[in-house]
């Protein structure tokens, strides 16, 4: 089911980190790696993020460039099979989509077009050329597998909005556990014949430092349908439809949200977002690794957007000066770049994109710097 959904929805999910897939900076520019190859074979099971990473020492650098082209509003998409060259036209290191010809043939085109198409930064922008293919084989920026059970099967939501939301009292018959075409009895107000999502509270996500209350995680259970509403006693009788979890009493119930399944991610450095901490790691783990999702304690408050990346990073040891006695703090030590997907007024989720070591609850996260990829 999973393989279906991909497919089905592949075109509104593709993720815009390359926008004008053919970019450029000058010759000297550090955002080229000393040992980028010289050209790259897209093959099936590769993400925009990881092809970005193989050139590029920081990948969330690519905004910095294609942004500066005001032409371009809508992602472009690469293929299997397509070869993405690494050229030096013109004094200029570009990356481009081999057209058939390889980088001879991309300084011809870019001649044809009116010479090299240098923007007043020194940036070279180039159009791509792609295959004409199915768009289920599109590649996306990251794993969709690692992020989708969180997009619309998790919430944080508002501790007082969920408290107040209707709730399960009673399964149908004394049931204490409900599956698909079970009935149960909810209590508070709904309307007959419409379909709901049933969440079940998780735990509360405390700020570490102001011991703020920011929100209640909230886990899918399953949607069902409104069928018989008895307004004097504001009980509801639901039928249970899809589900991922058996219904139990006490499970919320909550509008459905009409989202897209997967947005479109622009990944840029979270420049300007005060340093924050970890929260939590979803999935029920301890500690968290590459593609592991992680909720941190900023939000849209803090001007959390999707797609900012931010490094992560375990606090420094306290070690004591065995020649003076002291006690010195070591540095904090780098563990992780992660990327937020989906944001809420006061925390995040992140997908971790590189772990170098397990990240924990109570770690940090900052706005990374060059080389923390």
């Amino acid at each position: 089911m999973l393989n279906k959904l991909l497919k089905s929805t592949m075109v509104r999910v593709i993720i815009g980190l390359m926008g004008p897939l053919s970019l450029g900076w000058a010759a000297d520019s550090p955002e080229i790696r000393d040992q980028a190859p010289q050209h790259y074979t897209v093959v099936h099971g590769d993400t925009l993020w990881g092809i970005a990473a193989r050139f590029l020492n920081d990948p969330w650098a690519w905004p910095a460039v294609w942004q500066a082209n005001p032409q371009i509003h809508n992602p472009h998409l690469i293929y299997p099979g397509n070869v993405i060259l690494l050229c030096s036209i013109h004094g200029q290191k570009i990356l481009a989509v081999d057209p058939g010809g390889g980088c001879s043939a991309i300084e011809a085109r870019m001649s044809q077009q009116g010479g090299s198409s240098v923007a007043e930064e020194g940036v070279v922008h180039l159009e791509p050329q792609v295959l004409d293919q199915g768009d289920s084989s599109v590649i996306p920026t990251i794993p969709l597998r690692a992020i989708l059970p969180y997009l619309n099967a998790s919430r944080v939501v508002d501790p007082d909005h969920l408290k107040a939301a209707p709730y399960v009292i009673a399964g149908n018959n004394g049931h204490l556990s409900m599956g698909t075409g079970d009935q149960a009895y909810v209590r508070g107000k709904a309307i007959s014949q419409q379909t709901y999502a049933m969440f079940r509270p998780a735990r509360s996500y405390l700020d570490p430092e102001t011991h703020e209350l920011l929100g209640e995680q909230a886990n899918y259970v399953c949607d069902v349908k409104a069928t018989d509403t008895q307004s004097a006693e504001k009980v509801t009788l639901v039928t249970v439809g899809r589900m991922k979890d058996a219904l139990q009493i006490g499970d919320r119930m909550l509008p459905i949200k009409q989202s897209v399944v997967v947005p479109v991610y622009y990944p840029k450095a979270a420049d300007g977002v005060k340093p924050g901490r970890v929260l939590g790691v979803l999935g029920g783990l301890d500690n968290a690794g590459k593609y592991d999702v992680i909720v941190i304690n900023r939000g849209a408050r803090d001007k959390v957007e999707e797609g900012h990346v931010v490094s992560l990073f375990h606090h420094g040891m306290v070690v004591e000066d065995r020649q003076t006695s002291e006690l010195i703090r070591l540095p904090d030590e780098l563990e992780g770049v992660a990327m937020v997907f989906r944001v809420f007024p006061k925390v995040s989720y992140a997908l971790i994109l590189k772990s170098t070591t397990p990240v924990h609850v109570g770690d940090d996260s900052k706005p990374p710097h060059s080389g923390d990829f």
